[in-house]
């Protein structure tokens, strides 16, 4: 496979396409600090969706932007019975909308919330874009291109889930999607269920109302328990309360509070267990809260209430658990062609891959459908992703854009070159 890539280096497209990208660095770098400074919190994508989709038509492409923000090209194959590549980058942020974005350098690195992940690549997916326009790649099946939505936090893949299971149910046989720099393959989807969970009573003084039941203690009774949760380590799973709050004042019984919580595995039957296991305790939880003050019940009896009113041990805490995540798990196998033909691409131009069986990506809504997939780098540097220190450095930005180039045609094929490697996949239902 990997005397296959080194022939297409030789191609004519190739290197016409690898001339463009490098001449057209600066340009990228500069479209790239004009997107990160368009704010694009998951769910608020919208205004930078819209500019990415502006600057694409002032280029010629006649995109589609669906219904939930995604924007896309697609570049039509020679064989019309060729197998259809979807390549992406994420236009979301994990930043607020309301979060100061200002770009400064020191010492060769810029710095600017949301520079890395995943601006950059969005940005190197437009030159890509521009690059095989120019050198006209005669791809023999489809390549899609663009920049979906939803992919970070409580977007929970919702462009990939639109994309994948309203408007392609079918005909979609690879995917690759952009996400941060390097050489990293990964060729699986770590799946994970999020929740956020309520914890409601009447509330009152903490002290003329003492003996009602408490949301606040019951969960940090849920809390407890799910610390002490025994999960395993092969396939990686794993659990954590990410927020909390609730509450009113240092001297009131709180009405309400509220969890944030996420599990992941690399297993679906594992992830389940643990989800079962946390339902369970959260009723135990609410449970030993109403039972600690109605055990006492002569103790807070009537006369610390107000005429008419229900008795305090009868006032109970109830729950309310909301699913605000849920990202399948997806497994691949390292031997697969997809996998196969990234490693083989990097090796021919003398790059050295990494490799992950697992993430939580935008791969993981084809990949659990069995749609071949993989994350990949893409050019330059960064660090810091998610922080308000996050940093970038534009160097070698067509060296990660052009094993990219190189990826596709091998997977699509190129007329008068080779066949796809990618196989054309059966009619699917789901």
């Amino acid at each position: 496979m990997k005397e296959l890539f080194e022939k297409l280096q030789q191609t004519p497209e190739f290197k016409k396409a690898c001339e463009v990208l490098k001449a057209e660095e600066d340009r990228t770098w500069k479209e790239h600090q004009e997107l990160v400074l368009i704010p694009a919190f998951s769910r608020f994508e919208e205004k930078r969706a819209l500019h990415f989709q502006e600057m694409l038509e002032a280029e010629g492409f006649e995109t589609v932007r669906d219904g939930v923000n995604n924007v896309y090209y697609t570049f039509k194959g020679t064989d019309p019975n060729g197998p259809t590549l979807y390549l992406t980058a994420h236009i979301d942020t994990v930043f607020p909308m309301d979060t100061p974005l200002a770009i400064t350098e020191k010492d060769g690195k810029y710095y600017c919330p949301g520079i890395g992940d995943d601006t950059a690549s969005l940005s190197q997916v437009f030159g890509i874009m521009r690059a095989i326009k120019a050198a006209k790649i005669p791809f023999k099946g489809n390549l899609i291109i663009g920049g979906n939505v939803g992919e970070e936090g409580l977007g929970d893949l919702y462009g990939m889930k639109h994309f994948f299971l309203k408007d392609h149910t079918d005909g979609i046989d690879g995917f690759l999607t952009v996400d941060g720099n390097g050489n990293h393959i990964t060729y699986g989807g770590t799946g994970s269920y999020r929740y956020e969970v309520t914890f409601k009573g009447p509330g009152g003084h903490s002290n003329g109302d003492f003996g009602m039941p408490n949301p606040i203690h019951a969960m940090g009774r849920a809390i407890a328990k799910f610390a002490e949760l025994d999960v395993p380590n092969s396939p990686k799973t794993t659990f954590s309360i990410g927020v909390v709050n609730g509450g009113t004042s240092v001297n009131s019984i709180a009405i309400s509070c509220t969890m944030l919580v996420d599990m992941r595995s690399n297993g679906k039957k594992e992830l389940d267990e643990v989800d079962a296991k946390f339902h369970k305790l959260l009723k135990e939880a609410v449970e030993e809260e109403n039972g600690r003050w109605a055990k006492d019940k002569e103790k807070f009896s009537d006369k610390f209430t107000r005429p008419g009113t229900t008795p305090l041990c009868e006032r109970v805490v109830e729950l309310d658990c909301k699913k605000v995540g849920d990202r399948p798990v997806g497994n691949q196998n390292f031997e697969d062609t997809i996998v196969q033909a990234a490693k083989s691409a990097y090796e021919s131009m003398g790059l050295e891959p990494s490799f992950s069986p697992a993430g939580s990506v935008d791969a993981n809504i084809p990949i659990s459908l069995g749609i071949p997939g993989l994350a990949v780098g893409a050019g330059g540097q960064a660090g810091g992703a998610h922080s308000a220190s996050e940093w970038y450095i534009p160097d070698n930005i067509s060296v990660g854009q052009s094993k990219l180039v190189l990826l596709a045609m091998g997977l699509l094929g190129v007329e008068g070159v080779c066949d796809p490697l990618l196989p054309k996949m059966g009619k699917r239902n789901y």
